[in-house]
């Protein structure tokens, strides 16, 4: 696949010559050799882009790209939030792929590189005094983690974090009251399974 996605960008910036504009490719995520991209002239948030096109040409579904994640460019949808919540600054130019269902990428096993649900519905247990026993089907997620964690050391979170305080797992203190019914937390349904960015129209008409 990585000798493939760089046939088609040389094809694009250098004609003359391949190039290895795609450093390396770990099923989905495509690491950018940035220096390459640089000798043709092409900037970052360019070479992500053409990125991300070739490899939609190569199977992928969509992507969403380094420079788009640090601007926060994303749709207001369940996945363009799974993706905002993978954004590294680390690692220099990437594209994150978005693979069709059911699709792995690798011969030798499996991962959890989707945003689907049998990849990403999984059990979140806590274990120790700290926690209130039982199971709670409700809708958690992993960045959940650190604002409850914050709660129990008495701190405030971490400056970034976005979770919320599992309140529900939680035991209650003897000099607090039980809610009223009124007021106890609801499940949060499931959010609806929405496209990746890369498949919506955006307001320059690119894709």
């Amino acid at each position: 696949m990585r000798i493939s996605l760089n046939k088609t960008l040389s094809a694009k910036f250098s004609p003359a010559h391949t190039r290895d504009f795609v450093a390396a490719f770990d099923y989905p995520v495509a690491w950018l050799n940035n220096e390459a991209f640089i000798e043709a002239k092409v900037k970052e948030a360019d070479a992500e882009h053409a990125v991300g096109e070739a490899l939609k040409q190569i199977g992928l579904r969509g992507y969403f790209t380094r420079s788009q994640l640090a601007a926060g460019d994303v749709p207001n949808t369940e996945m363009g939030r799974q993706y905002l919540n993978s954004y590294s600054s680390e690692g220099g130019w990437y594209v994150l792929g978005v693979p069709t269902p059911f699709v792995v990428g690798t011969v030798n096993g499996t991962d959890h590189a989707t945003p689907y649900s049998y990849d990403t519905r999984v059990p979140l247990a806590f274990y120790g005094l700290s926690f209130a026993s039982g199971t709670y089907r409700m809708h958690v997620e992993p960045v959940d983690l650190a604002a409850t964690f914050a709660s129990l050391l008495g701190i405030l979170p971490p400056t970034h974090a976005v979770g919320r305080v599992l309140t529900e797992a939680l035991p209650m203190r003897r000099n607090e009251a039980p809610p009223a019914p009124s007021e106890r937390s609801k499940p949060t349904p499931p959010p609806a399974q929405m496209q990746p960015a890369a498949l919506h129209p955006s307001s320059r008409g690119e894709e």
